[in-house]
């Protein structure tokens, strides 16, 4: 019979209800709208996570697709709701996908390859899938 802290031990190590924070390059007051809606619009400048999760009306349906299919837990932040406890070095470049385990944070995505997903979902979630489990061989070691 399985403890809970083994049982817990399991859970972590295959990845199942792992906590997923994706951080916009973005802020969520009234005055960062406005500057996104302004580069985006006359500047041709956007942030690769708002490509992938939102449409011009709100949220992408293939994103709420993915997170009502997905074993993890996602969270979706701008640059001014990251929490105090998410280590700086890690958010130096946004957009950024981290991994939250407890209180460990690490980077799971960098921006450069939210950008090579192109607004795609399918692309997003391959990546996404990639780095957890290379990830969790890393931490069989």
């Amino acid at each position: 019979m399985l403890t809970f802290n083994q049982f817990n031990q399991i859970i972590l190590f295959t990845g199942l209800n792992m906590k997923i924070i994706c951080i916009y390059n973005a802020s969520s007051t009234w005055m960062g709208e406005l500057n996104y809606l302004y580069q985006r619009v006359f500047e041709n400048k956007s942030c690769s996570l708002c490509d992938l999760s939102h449409s011009l009306i709100g949220i992408k349906k293939e994103w709420k697709e993915m997170e009502l299919e997905s074993n993890h837990q996602y969270s979706l932040l701008h640059i001014n709701e990251v929490p105090l406890n998410i280590p700086n070095h890690l958010i130096k470049h946004l957009p950024c996908v981290l991994k939250q385990d407890g209180e460990f944070f690490e980077l799971l995505i960098q921006s450069q390859e939210l950008q090579k997903c192109n607004g795609n979902i399918e692309s997003f979630k391959l990546i996404l899938e990639k780095k957890i489990e290379s990830n969790g061989k890393n931490n069989e070691s």
